[in-house]
């Protein structure tokens, strides 16, 4: 195990996890906040935040079926550039007041989830041995959770002391960290397959 925590792309895979897990969550605070200023009826609230949900459930089986036949970190990269352009609908939105370009940053930033956060689970496999995934995998959930409580409590305190538009500009910082820690990643797409041939996984050495 210690030398799990020597392998960087561990460090970048956990990293990747809190910052769009802090990101998500952030961006549900900001939505909220907006909402409750433009839309009186709680229903439409719940609808609208609903609609996100809605596309990445139809989207689910396309992005498995697209992340089971592509490379991991390709597809870990094109849907954090996603998530970075999803930020400008939201930003549109504030400056317009548009509850319309809201709507276009939930159904773009949840798509980009859909894709980003089974990618990033399946690359754990790739990047630990395998006596080590048990471990990698409660870390990860782990960091998810932390990132969960983290992200609201953080977007609570941004709401009292900077503007909701701030919150973006930090959200779309953190996401192009996080797309910059994402192209070092160093994964051995064909791990898996050598090892379901019963051939030696390479790496298992290192």
């Amino acid at each position: 195990m210690n030398g799990m925590w020597r392998n960087r792309n561990v460090w970048i895979i956990l990293s990747g996890e809190m910052i769009a897990g802090l990101g998500l969550w952030t961006g549900i605070i900001g939505n909220l906040e907006f909402l409750q200023e433009k839309v009186p009826s709680d229903f439409v609230k719940a609808l609208i935040l609903s609609i996100g949900l809605l596309a990445g459930i139809i989207a689910g089986p396309l992005a498995g079926r697209i992340i089971d036949q592509s490379k991991k970190k390709t597809i870990l990269i094109v849907a954090g550039f996603g998530r970075l352009f999803s930020v400008v609908f939201m930003l549109l939105a504030i400056s317009t007041g548009s509850v319309w370009w809201m709507v276009a940053f939930i159904i773009t930033i949840q798509l980009s989830a859909t894709f980003y956060f089974p990618a990033l689970q399946s690359t754990i496999p790739l990047i630990v041995k395998d006596d080590d995934l048990l471990t990698m995998n409660g870390m990860h959930m782990n960091v998810a959770t932390i990132a969960r409580v983290a992200g609201t409590a953080l977007a609570g305190v941004m709401l009292v002391y900077w503007s909701l538009a701030s919150l973006y500009w930090v959200s779309m910082l953190a996401y192009a960290l996080l797309l910059g820690f994402t192209m070092f990643l160093r994964i051995d797409e064909e791990k898996k397959g050598r090892g379901e041939n019963g051939q030696k996984r390479k790496g298992e050495d290192l």
